[in-house]
């Protein structure tokens, strides 16, 4: 695992504005029995990691001025205009702290999968689960397999393998992960004629009917 060199925050370190002029992002690092410190991460190193992926589910390993702590990122907060960050806390963990982490779910052989290729589509109703767990045990994702998956199935988190150890945060109902529905038919129908043609069509129909009946009257009079 890497380590991640931070600074501890103190009055030499300089105001929350001056840290962030100089390219580092103030932040704290709390953990339950533990005092809060503050510390100040380097923000291209920070967004690098945020931006890998599964970054609220890896735990980090960082050095605070010579002293080694592992933490798992908690919350990040944004500037309300600029959108830039300006803050984070991390959760400290040992090894047997519980942690409560989001972790994405990938659908394995889509390609093969039965249902896919007759036209159903892959319905997701969760990208990530929540799931409980000890630090040192946090998946990187959750898999499944859907090499027999046909149109009308739904995977629900007990058709997933889980790590032992790790349940999900839900635990009482099986909830539905994706659905594999139907694909959707487009039906063309012909476009209806409007009121305005109908009644145009309906006046000149009438008027000829009309002129027929004037003209079959004229006849008798003549007679």
């Amino acid at each position: 695992m890497e380590k991640y060199k931070v600074i501890e925050r103190s009055k030499d370190t300089g105001s929350t504005y001056s840290l962030l002029t100089k390219g580092m992002v103030p932040g704290i690092v709390y953990g339950k029995g533990t005092e809060p410190t503050k510390i100040a991460f380097e923000n291209k190193i920070l967004q690098k990691l945020m931006h890998a992926g599964a970054f609220y589910s890896t735990i980090l390993d960082i050095d605070i001025d010579g002293k080694s702590e592992k933490v798992l990122p908690k919350q990040l907060q944004y500037h309300p205009v600029t959108d830039k960050l300006i803050h984070f806390d991390f959760l400290r963990v040992q090894n047997d702290t519980k942690v409560t982490v989001e972790v994405p779910v990938e659908f394995l052989n889509q390609e093969t999968c039965p249902g896919l290729k007759k036209g159903g589509v892959l319905n997701l109703v969760r990208r990530e689960v929540e799931l409980s767990c000890n630090a040192n045990n946090i998946p990187d994702k959750l898999q499944f397999d859907l090499i027999n998956s046909e149109i009308g199935d739904s995977i629900k988190i007990s058709n997933i393998n889980l790590p032992d150890g790790v349940k999900p945060t839900i635990s009482d109902r099986d909830f539905v992960v994706a659905t594999l529905v139907p694909p959707t038919v487009e039906v063309e129908t012909k476009p209806a004629e409007s009121e305005e043609e109908s009644s145009e069509e309906t006046k000149e129909e009438k008027s000829e009917e009309q002129k027929e009946d004037s003209k079959e009257e004229s006849k008798e009079e003549s007679k």
